[in-house]
């Protein structure tokens, strides 16, 4: 399965989608959405091919103080009665991972379930991510992070993520700019796949470009 893992900077921005301006992120859970991108219009996970279902994405991150084991939690989208997949790796404090459609539908073509990959919907749709319910069914499952995105943070190479300097969710739009009126409006920063979520001229105490880090992970 193809991961980006990234340990965290002195400055770390937490990014998923929006339901409201004013979202909120669960303080309580160690792992978070952080980043969606729903319509891909480019070969975002790096397999040479553009294909609108395996080039979609989610990015969680670790915003606890303790490495978590990815293997206890699973993503699914609003629609879907079971996850759409169960993620995998070891997350440090800090850090991001980053899982495509290819890595749903190789989860999903191992388990000997149908390839839906993460069936985001480009009108919009809620992602949840799951984590698994300790001493119990190992597979029960309990919500510990819900993100609702808007169909104009979902067209082509447009993804969402929360911005903790903003205290909100942002739209990268820099390869596909928005000129509506909606919120989150245009802030003409790309996506930020397994990097951290940079806009509006802040500055991190290093930088790591996407195509350098999927080098590693391939």
């Amino acid at each position: 399965m193809k991961r980006i893992l990234m340990s965290g900077t002195v400055l770390v921005l937490a990014v998923g989608l929006l339901s409201c301006p004013a979202a909120t992120r669960p303080a309580a859970a160690q792992v978070v959405i952080n980043e969606i991108l729903a319509d891909p219009a480019r070969d975002w996970d790096g397999d040479g091919t553009v294909d609108t279902r395996s080039d979609e994405w989610v990015e969680v991150l670790n915003q606890g103080s303790a490495a978590v084991d990815l293997a206890e939690y699973w993503l699914k989208d609003d629609a879907a009665a079971a996850p759409r997949m169960q993620l995998d790796g070891l997350l440090v404090p800090g850090a991001t991972a980053v899982f495509f459609g290819s890595d749903a539908e190789a989860w999903q073509d191992a388990t000997g379930l149908s390839g839906s990959a993460l069936s985001l919907n480009n009108g919009g749709d809620t992602v949840v991510l799951l984590r698994t319910v300790a001493g119990s069914d190992p597979l029960a499952t309990e919500a510990v992070d819900t993100v609702t995105y808007l169909s104009h943070t979902a067209d082509d190479d447009r993804s969402s993520g929360w911005d903790t300097n903003q205290g909100g969710w942002v739209l990268y739009d820099g390869l596909n700019p928005y000129s509506g009126s909606l919120e989150p409006g245009s802030t003409g920063c790309p996506p930020t796949p397994g990097d951290i979520n940079l806009c509006n001229g802040e500055v991190a105490d290093a930088e790591v470009s996407f195509s350098a880090v999927k080098v590693l992970y391939r």
